[in-house]
């Protein structure tokens, strides 16, 4: 659940308020400015005006990014330059005290499900644009979170995303709700939208 108002640098502020399950993406329809400030504020990066940040019962609005349970893919994918496709995969599992076995599988059943396989051992310069998307959708879903948020995905770099997000269903956690905070041409078939407010 959103119900948010944030600051938009340069702009005025925007506002949303929608509730996001399993049933499909949710499509935050706004221009690049509103789209970005909100995805931040869902993801923990930015404080909002006013309003919470709901995942599931748990209101996350104050917590810190890696307590929210929301895996954040920005725009471009954001993957560390220095380090290999398969170090910004695990690059938050290695920072848990204890790394369960099914996490492991889960992230080798996303690198082929992503087909990322020939690429690990390579640098983010190394790779297509449209491999680094893939990349970083992998590392957003790794720790199997309960929301994932997309921001202004660019339907040439990632290309068909309803196919992408059919990729990542886990077989043993259900599929986090997604939000896609972006233009009409980034919302995949049957992806449900909301208009952000001013």
């Amino acid at each position: 659940m959103l119900d948010l108002v944030v600051a938009v640098p340069g702009e005025a502020r925007a506002a949303v308020s929608f509730s996001a399950g399993e049933a499909g993406p949710t499509v935050v329809i706004a221009g690049a400015g509103p789209a970005t400030a909100l995805a931040r504020v869902v993801a923990g990066l930015a404080p909002p005006v006013s309003g919470r940040v709901l995942v599931g019962d748990r209101d996350v609005t104050a917590l810190p990014p890696g307590a929210r349970q929301i895996g954040y893919v920005p725009r471009g994918g954001a993957l560390l330059p220095h380090l290999t496709v398969r170090q910004n995969i695990e690059y938050l599992v290695w920072r848990q005290e204890s790394v369960h076995e099914i996490v492991r599988g889960w992230a080798a059943t996303l690198i082929y499900q992503l087909e990322l396989g020939p690429v690990l051992e390579q640098r983010p310069h190394e790779i297509t644009e449209q491999q680094r998307m893939r990349g970083a959708l992998a590392r957003a879903v790794v720790s199997m979170p309960e929301a994932l948020v997309l921001e202004r995905p660019d339907p040439a770099a990632c290309g068909p995303l309803g196919d992408l997000l059919t990729r990542i269903e886990s077989p043993v956690s259900a599929a986090p709700a997604t939000v896609i905070f972006g233009d009409r041409q980034a919302a995949p078939e049957g992806a449900r939208t909301v208009a952000v407010t001013r």
